[in-house]
């Protein structure tokens, strides 16, 4: 990594909580597995969505100079609240480790959640990783992000949208 990506890199602090993501214990690992399930396939196509959103932006493809237009982003479990209050609220299921061995990091609009669980014995080491990218839409503020680790292991991640959906006026 170089000098410049690396000044751009912010470390995101996770507040652990007393919450849990689910209350009822009956059938609690499978409406778990199939709400994670469910909230990772939003997340995959919300990502490459923004990503290549990103992507027209940054070759010039996009001529708007106003906030981006995302109109993808109103119809997204991913998005709670209306108006000025919108947010993204990403969930990711890190319940196979500690608050500790957990990092949230945030550079040029991509969101990384990494994990490492090391476990050593007498007689073997195992180690148990885990990564996702997530891209945000540009004009997220990283100082706005905020983490917090649930009791059964879901890691919450939310951000203010600040951006709009309606579709330009033409001129």
């Amino acid at each position: 990594m170089s000098q410049d990506q690396s000044q751009n890199l912010q470390n995101i602090p996770i507040q652990v909580t007393d919450t849990l993501v689910f209350d009822d214990f009956a059938s609690m690992k499978e409406r778990f597995a199939a709400h994670m399930k469910e909230i990772d396939e939003e997340m995959t196509r919300l990502s490459k969505s923004l990503e290549g959103q990103s992507a027209k932006t940054q070759s010039g493809t996009t001529t708007s100079k106003g906030p981006l237009i995302l109109d993808f982003l109103s119809n997204s479990r991913l998005i709670e609240s209306e108006g000025e209050n919108r947010k993204l609220k990403l969930q990711f299921d890190v319940s196979q480790f500690d608050a500790s061995e957990i990092t949230v990091t945030i550079q040029d609009n991509k969101l990384t959640v990494s994990a490492t669980h090391e476990g050593i014995t007498d007689s073997s080491t195992t180690v148990r990783q885990y990564q996702r990218e997530f891209h945000f839409p540009q004009g997220i503020d990283p100082k706005t992000i905020v983490s917090s680790l649930s009791k059964d292991g879901v890691l919450v991640i939310e951000a203010p949208l600040t951006i709009s959906t309606e579709k330009p006026v033409p001129k």
